[in-house]
């Protein structure tokens, strides 16, 4: 779980230039691809109050004490941003919807986790009705689930169902992290078979 980050512990890190070590501002939200489920960049809130973008693609490291951009210019003023139509995780997901491509209703984002290791994908934290949060019920599942975000951004239908989630966070992760794991073999399906032409 050291690779597993609440969104939370993510917004306030400041923002640091690899180029030239100047402090940039300070992490505001992240951006997210609601269908691929990966981290696409960032929203960050400069030293003189103003909002900026930066991609993935810019980004040098997610440090535990704060974010590396390769340069100063890393940073684009949010109007002049590709990134700008993306939601972001805390102001634009936690709430929305969530529903199965059978159209059963799971509950709403009340939270979300970001992989910081690797590829960077979020683990979205879905409950049903305040009784869940004070019964302490939720469902994690990755957030690459998801197949289609609505325009007015208020929910997202994702495949299969209850069975493809999980009752625990740790166990998201590990289902995420395991095409990571060192110890992770893949097998195929193939066998092959040689024969001489004496066989």
């Amino acid at each position: 779980m050291y690779n597993v980050k609440n969104i939370e512990q993510l917004i306030g890190r400041p923002v640091l230039s690899l180029a030239t070590a100047n402090r940039m501002g300070h992490i505001a939200d992240l951006l997210t691809d609601p269908l691929s489920g990966e981290l696409a960049g960032f929203s960050v809130r400069r030293l003189d109050e103003s909002y900026a973008l930066t991609s993935m693609m810019d980004v040098h490291d997610i440090g535990p004490d704060a974010i590396i951009v390769e340069r100063d210019q890393s940073l684009a003023p949010v109007d002049d941003s590709s990134l700008k139509t993306l939601p972001k995780a805390k102001e634009n997901l936690i709430g929305v919807k969530v529903i199965t491509e059978h159209g059963q209703l799971l509950g709403n984002i009340s939270n979300l986790y970001l992989c910081v290791s690797k590829k960077r994908v979020f683990i979205h934290e879905v409950r049903s009705s305040l009784f869940d949060k004070l019964l302490g019920h939720a469902f994690y599942f990755g957030a690459s689930l998801g197949c289609a975000f609505s325009d007015d951004g208020t929910a997202l239908v994702v495949t299969g169902g209850p069975e493809n989630m999980y009752h625990r966070l740790e166990a998201a992760a590990e289902r995420l992290l395991a095409p990571y794991n060192s110890n992770f073999k893949q097998t195929s399906g193939i066998h092959i078979e040689v024969r001489s032409h004496t066989d």
